[in-house]
């Protein structure tokens, strides 16, 4: 012990974990020390002006401490060794065994000294993948073979005012202290098949060290540097004072940027990049060129020339759960397309193609991060509690499904539910996904100007058209010019990848042998929605829709949706609603349901491990362990294996079975349509194609038909999106999802028209509201497709004709008042020319596009024509 201490000293009491940790600390000449008071000095909350001058660092060799006064550690004498032999391994102590085995000269002394040795220098090697893996059940277990009966320190308790992290680390310098407490936790490793952790990242050093008693106070050396405040360098500071020169402001020790007793916490920058695309210059030559004498020229009947001037084409595929891009260059193979690669946080899988759809904001809405590494730092946030600065979301794509109506200012919450605008998430989500592949391109040294590169958008075909068109407005809002950017209906691409070069499990053949008149049937299985659709293959290699798409929120979250209300009957909900406010062992436990259930094969048990913050509820609310709650449950097929929650193999199967019956059944009557007959293969996409137990229930209830799974049906929505844009023109014609039409009058039928639809105009009577039907809903309408209807004045001195149009998922809705009628847009045309009275009229043409529906109305007295798209965002005033 320091027996006296100067006034304005610091007194740092040092443990060494190791063999020779001391020795280490104090080499080179007391740099190493040097360091280490330079990062105290860093991290504590002196002011400035107590520190002046020099630092005087003394090491002194402290007194001997002789046995431990810590009577929460048991000694070996007070644990009771059980006289049946066979039962050691489980019941004893370590260090008592390891005692047994040297009586029967199965170990010797130099032994256990190895073997201690051999584990601490292993887990301090692999320190933070140790901590990492630290659960509550492990420091338990390990406290039990020491011969107690609970936790006996309060610093590895679970406490939730700590971090599972800060109480792993507590939990180890407790055991580092004691050999028998070291081997009991090598044991328990062991039980959990987790010996690696404790193996040797790099040999120790054998070198013999020559080491002598130190007496009591002894001064091992002494030494001194100078602290140089800000402002007060020296410019022939020599490089060792340089080093040790400190920067108090930037470090944020000065009084007037510091709260007392509050440590400054970790904050995060918002993203920057340095990528800037310029278009692409034009010669004054190629300017000049342009005007040229006013000529019409016409096609020749054989052209097959398309729009193909576009240099790059880029696909980000937006998802619920998973986001990523690729890219193709025109110069290169229509196959060889290129996926950008995002980093992950799994030791096992290194880079991933897709990136979860996790979006991380500061309060100013400037984005920090997204995907893998957003989830990363939002973790890191609330297991230091400053998460309240910053704005967390994850999984938002399903609010555009599950919204009725759309418009500009439509909000979403982040974790704190504090409201943000929906379109500025999504947009600032597309922007983060376009950046990235910008800065690929940056990277692989290719040279694009922005204005030749065509971006595709992928969006659920099952979406309504204002889901759409919001989408479209997010990418405009992100910088992306509307003129250089395409939607991507999600089945249709996969459809494209898979016709044009996708590869079976099988070998290198095409997935199906797709000849004009084959029909396929091909299901996006994502983690939000199924999204289903039927194609044809034409003569000319296009394609057409025989059946609209349909689907619904049938995706693999709906499983994720199923085991947390097995877990909520298990836990309790108030246990499992408390838990959910825990964001981010939530979302750990979320991402581990993720993986289980996409890789659980038929007739396996789904094990998911138990987070201690879930244990530490359990006994919190329902004073009862977890395991003894799993036990009074009731749920025979649920059991609790060495610290995780374990579903049977029958329950499983049950989960599955339920949560898909929508989609299975509606596949079923598509296929017994009449229009569908000579369908044979059904093509499974999407990140849940590859669960095991899908494919064999798909296979199982559609025996007739070829279900095939492509190698890559992950990546399928991604590079058929690149190859959509490669040839825009490949989808000839599609199935309209509703009917479409504008209001209009008739002449009024007695006893036919409703009197309430009655009006007298000119002392004429008209019926009012009339929907007057343009396209039905299930007609085949091809892409681009054009359709006029001629519509008369009502009165002749009509200035303004104003028509108001609607779409309904009736067939032949019959007035635009009814239930099922939705107005989406208004036109207005106008009329000066009012020497025809009645017998003027306005020719309505309607074009059918991608997400929106353009509209042109002419004057045919005049020819004065008027165009407008259709508003699909709710705002038609």
């Amino acid at each position: 012990m320091v027996e006296s201490v100067d006034m304005g000293s610091v007194v740092l009491r040092l443990v060494a974990m190791t063999d020779y940790a001391s020795e280490r600390l104090l080499a080179e000449n007391g740099e190493n020390m040097k360091k280490l008071v330079e990062t105290f000095l860093k991290f504590s909350d002196l002011k400035e002006d107590m520190i002046k001058g020099n630092i005087k660092v003394t090491v002194l060799v402290p007194e001997e401490e002789i046995g431990s006064d810590d009577q929460t550690m048991a000694s070996d004498k007070e644990i009771k060794v059980k006289e049946n032999w066979n039962m050691l391994v489980e019941e004893l102590e370590p260090s008592i065994l390891a005692k047994k085995l040297l009586e029967k000269g199965v170990l010797n002394d130099s032994d256990i000294t190895a073997i201690n040795k051999k584990v601490r220098y292993g887990l301090l090697s692999r320190l933070k993948e140790v901590i990492d893996e630290i659960e509550s059940e492990f420091i338990e277990e390990t406290f039990k073979q020491c011969g107690f009966l609970e936790n006996p320190m309060d610093k590895v308790k679970s406490d939730m005012s700590k971090s599972r992290k800060e109480r792993a680390l507590n939990f180890l310098m407790s055991i580092f202290v004691n050999d028998a407490y070291v081997l009991a936790f090598k044991n328990v490793l062991d039980s959990y098949k987790l010996n690696p952790l404790y193996e040797l990242k790099m040999p120790i050093d054998e070198t013999p060290r020559t080491t002598r008693k130190r007496s009591k106070g002894e001064k091992l050396f002494e030494c001194e540097y100078k602290v140089i405040r800000k402002g007060e360098e020296d410019s022939h500071m020599t490089q060792e004072a340089a080093y040790s020169k400190m920067d108090w402001e930037s470090y944020g020790l000065l009084e007037s940027k510091r709260q007392p007793d509050e440590s400054k916490p970790k904050r995060f920058e918002p993203k920057k990049r340095h990528i800037k695309l310029e278009p692409k210059p034009r010669s004054m030559h190629q300017a000049q060129a342009a005007v040229q004498p006013k000529r019409i020229f016409g096609r020749s009947g054989d052209d097959g020339s398309k729009e193909e001037w576009w240099s790059v084409v880029v696909a980000l595929d937006f998802g619920t759960t998973y986001s990523g891009y690729a890219f193709w260059r025109k110069d290169n193979d229509p196959l060889d397309i290129t996926p950008g690669k995002w980093k992950t946080e799994s030791k096992e899988v290194l880079e991933s193609l897709k990136t979860p759809t996790s979006l991380l904001l500061n309060k100013e809405n400037k984005i920090i991060e997204f995907g893998f590494e957003a989830e990363k730092i939002f973790k890191e946030l609330v297991e230091d509690g400053n998460d309240e600065e910053y704005r967390f979301f994850r999984q938002f794509k399903m609010l555009l499904h599950d919204k009725n109506s759309f418009n500009m200012d439509m909000l979403i919450e982040d974790h704190l539910h504090n409201p943000i605008k929906a379109l500025d998430v999504f947009s600032l989500s597309i922007q983060y996904l376009k950046d990235e592949c910008i800065e690929l391109f940056q990277k692989k040294h290719i040279n694009v100007a922005n204005d030749e590169i065509l971006w595709i958008l992928t969006v659920p075909a099952i979406w309504d058209e204002s889901a759409k068109q919001f989408m479209r407005k997010a990418a405009e809002q992100a910088e992306i010019p509307s003129d250089q950017l395409k939607l991507a209906l999600e089945p249709e691409a996969a459809a494209i990848y898979v016709v044009k070069g996708a590869k079976t499990v099988f070998g290198k053949e095409s997935v199906t042998t797709v000849r004009p008149g084959t029909k396929i049937m091909l299901a996006d299985l994502g983690g939000g929605t199924a999204d289903l659709t039927v194609l044809e293959l034409n003569e000319d290699k296009t394609m057409k829709q025989l059946h609209r798409s349909f689907g619904g929120a049938w995706g693999g979250n709906l499983i994720n949706k199923k085991i947390w209300e097995i877990m909520t009957d298990v836990f309790g909900k108030e246990v499992i609603d408390e838990f959910k406010k825990l964001t981010a062992d939530y979302i750990d436990m979320e991402s581990n349901i993720e993986l289980r259930k996409r890789d659980i094969s038929t007739g396996s048990k789904l094990q998911l491990q138990i987070l201690p913050s879930l244990a530490d509820l359990c006994k919190t609310k329902k004073g009862k362990g977890y395991k003894q709650l799993v036990t009074e449950s009731g749920y025979t097929n649920v059991k609790v294996r060495t610290g995780k929650l374990s579903f049977e193999p029958d329950l499983v199967e049950e989960i599955f079975d339920l949560t898909f019956t929508n989609l299975y059944t509606n596949v079923e009557k598509v296929l017994h349509n009449q229009n569908m007959k000579g369908i044979k293969d059904i093509i499974l996409v999407g990140g849940f194609a590859q669960a095991d137990f899908i494919v064999k229930q798909f296979k199982e209830r559609f025996s007739r038909y070829n279900v095939i799974i492509p190698t890559d049906p992950v990546l399928a929505v991604l590079k058929g999106a690149v190859m959509f844009g490669q040839d825009i023109d490949i989808i000839s014609s599609r199935i309209t999802a509703h009917t479409y039409g504008f209001d209009s009058m008739r002449y009024f039928t007695e006893g036919i028209d409703p009197r309430s639809k009655k009006r007298k105009i000119d002392n004429t009577f008209y019926c009012v509201d009339v929907f007057e039907k343009t396209v039905a809903i299930g007609d085949s309408v091809d892409v681009g497709k054009t359709v006029k209807k001629e519509v008369f004045a009502s009165s002749k001195d009509m200035k303004l004709m104003v028509l108001n149009f609607y779409q309904s998922d009736k067939k032949d809705p019959e007035f635009v008042t009814d239930d099922s009628c939705k107005c989406i847009g208004k036109l207005s045309v106008e009329m000066p020319d009012l020497s025809g009275g009645t017998e003027r009229s306005v020719m309505v043409s309607i074009k059918f596009g991608e997400t929106e529906i353009e509209v042109c109305g002419e004057d045919k007295t005049t020819g004065k024509k008027q165009e407008t798209k259709l508003n699909l965002l709710g705002d038609t005033k």
